[in-house]
């Protein structure tokens, strides 16, 4: 007998840690997707409130006659980001990565 042959047992044995491996990399995989879309959605709030109370304190520094410019650029800036963020989850679910 050779040194490179295999017992049936073997075969099975590295089959077996195969399917094992791959099975733990989808379950890693759906986690880190869950774990993506969860941050997102907390990215898109936090945003969103940035946005609302930037936009509330321009509106109010422009109506008491205050410099007003800063909190409406930042306002601006934040939209901008949650159009931009919603747009990637649009192209990402249509490339059927979601």
């Amino acid at each position: 007998m050779s040194a490179m042959t295999h017992e049936p047992g073997e075969a099975d044995e590295a089959a077996e840690t195969l399917r094992y491996e791959q099975e733990r990399q989808e379950r890693i995989d759906r986690r880190n997707a869950a774990s993506w879309k969860a941050v997102g959605v907390v990215i898109a709030a936090a945003l969103a409130l940035l946005a609302y109370d930037s936009g509330s304190a321009a509106l109010t520094a422009h109506r008491d006659g205050r410099p007003w410019l800063y909190p409406a650029c930042v306002s601006t800036a934040c939209t901008l980001l949650i159009l931009a963020l919603l747009t990637y989850a649009l192209w990402h679910r249509r490339r059927g990565s979601a």
